[in-house]
């Protein structure tokens, strides 16, 4: 399946007008034009998952948006890119998440959560984040280590150097969290990233639209 791209994905959901990693959020973000939501996940100590950036105290694990009200919410609408925030529990979101959305990348700044993911399902697009200021070694290289499908730096690292390489291995880039137009515009333009994460999705979309970009859908199963 095809279609424009760069695939807008709205961070942690319609941040700037609802609580991040919330239904609220998310159903706005979908409105703002959004095809793809991204959210945080964590593990309560009684063994919930749920949507959370911070490390969950005990108030913020009782209150927290459970990973199934975001499956019901996307369900046949939006594609999902699942952050896992900790390692360990790899298994148990995959349990979580069958059956598989349609449209689904898991992603972690953690290599052997993306590793233990690729591991129990090889076909399921992940994606290794990489921070501000981490840049160090070949990025396509501790990617392809863990088996990650997609590299997903932060925007600040995506130099000219990063696009012509991931273009020339076929590597698709997901780039976060960006926000001026002038950097969506240009990434919009280059042929290896296939997803923006931004906090305005109107912007990301009218970017895309001057960019004129199309391609398969980068959250789709691999083969």
């Amino acid at each position: 399946m095809t279609g424009p791209l760069p695939v807008v994905c709205a961070h942690r959901g319609d941040l700037r007008r609802h609580p991040e990693n919330t239904p609220p959020a998310f159903e706005s973000a979908i409105r703002l034009g959004a095809e793809a939501l991204e959210a945080d996940l964590r593990r309560t100590p009684d063994g919930r998952l749920v949507l959370a950036h911070d490390p969950l105290t005990e108030a913020a694990a009782r209150t927290a948006a459970p990973l199934a009200a975001l499956l019901a919410l996307a369900d046949g609408r939006v594609g999902l890119d699942v952050e896992l925030k900790e390692a360990g529990y790899e298994r148990d979101v995959l349990a979580a998440l069958e059956p598989r959305p349609q449209r689904l990348l898991v992603t972690s700044f953690l290599p052997e959560a993306v590793a233990a993911v690729h591991a129990a399902d090889p076909a399921l697009a992940t994606g290794l984040l990489i921070e501000p200021g981490d840049g160090g070694g070949a990025l396509l290289a501790r990617a392809a280590a863990c088996g990650a499908s997609h590299l997903a730096p932060h925007w600040s690292l995506v130099d000219d150097a990063l696009l012509a390489e991931a273009a020339a291995a076929a590597v698709p880039l997901v780039v976060w969290t960006v926000n001026e137009t002038a950097e969506l515009e240009r990434l919009a333009a280059a042929p290896a990233v296939t997803i923006v994460i931004t906090d305005d999705p109107p912007a990301a979309v009218a970017a895309r639209r001057r960019a004129g970009r199309r391609g398969p859908d980068p959250l789709s199963r691999r083969r």
